[in-house]
């Protein structure tokens, strides 16, 4: 390592402290509760093949 590398690279890595810092703060004031509601009946309907897509004539 160059001496003259050091301050730099002290300097970087105080830098990238304080962002991840700020992230987590950003994250936990407006993401952590955030959720995203479910229903298994919709979620099914959306998974399952869809005929017409895979090529089936009238969707049979």
């Amino acid at each position: 390592m160059i001496p003259s590398d050091s301050p730099l690279r002290r300097h970087l890595i105080w830098i990238l402290a304080i962002k991840l810092i700020v992230l987590f703060v950003l994250w936990w004031c407006f993401v952590r509760d955030a959720g995203v509601p479910v229903d298994p009946g919709s979620m099914s309907r959306q998974l399952a093949p869809n005929p017409v897509v895979q090529g089936a004539p009238n969707g049979q």
